[in-house]
């Protein structure tokens, strides 16, 4: 039987985030550990959580909570990264929130996720075939003009499209780095 990863609550993470003054949002975060996963260097995130945190003090109970908070985030996300079922999803604004708002998360999310990705060292170049081009579809996300979506059941659906897109595209990433690491290791 897999363990059934628990994620934190997005509004709560968000919400403690933006108390701390941290530029950075709960999707955007989780797309910096799902980069960081993705290129195997598990204990990468631990110099980036004490860079992010090197300016809180942490005695401060709501430092302490976003800490808590995130290390369950970045455990949940490695749960789900090995599970058999493909349980992963990225961790972005619940459907009852606006699309706006939901689009600016995933926006955020693929930044982070690109950010992940550069703190390991890993750049566009060193992908080939559809994980590349996976890596410039994650980049025109970025750019997403949230503001001026409208909301409608098309743009609902293609909300949902660039989510299974964005799972889907991660899984990609993470075998061809893989693939890349065990034949440069291979041949050491």
């Amino acid at each position: 039987m897999t363990q059934t990863p628990i994620m934190p609550p997005y509004e709560r993470l968000d919400q403690l985030l933006d108390s701390i003054d941290l530029d950075v949002g709960a999707s955007e975060i989780h797309g910096v550990i799902c980069g960081l996963l993705c290129t195997g260097h598990s204990d990468a995130h631990a110099d980036w959580f004490e860079d992010l945190f090197a300016n809180r003090s942490p005695d401060d109970l709501l430092v302490r909570e976003a800490r808590q908070l995130l290390g369950q985030l970045y455990q949940a996300t490695q749960l789900q990264f090995s599970a058999e079922d493909l349980a992963f999803k990225p961790f972005l604004p619940g459907d009852d929130l606006a699309l706006r708002q939901r689009a600016r998360g995933l926006s955020e999310w693929c930044q982070g996720f690109l950010y992940g990705l550069g703190l390991a060292g890993i750049g566009e170049a060193r992908l080939k075939g559809d994980a590349r081009e996976a890596i410039g579809d994650i980049t025109e996300f970025t750019k997403l003009d949230h503001e001026t979506i409208e909301a409608g059941e098309e743009t609902e659906l293609a909300y949902v499209e660039l989510e299974e897109f964005l799972r889907v595209a991660t899984f990609l990433i993470r075998e061809e780095l893989s693939t890349t690491q065990e034949v440069t290791h291979g041949s050491e």
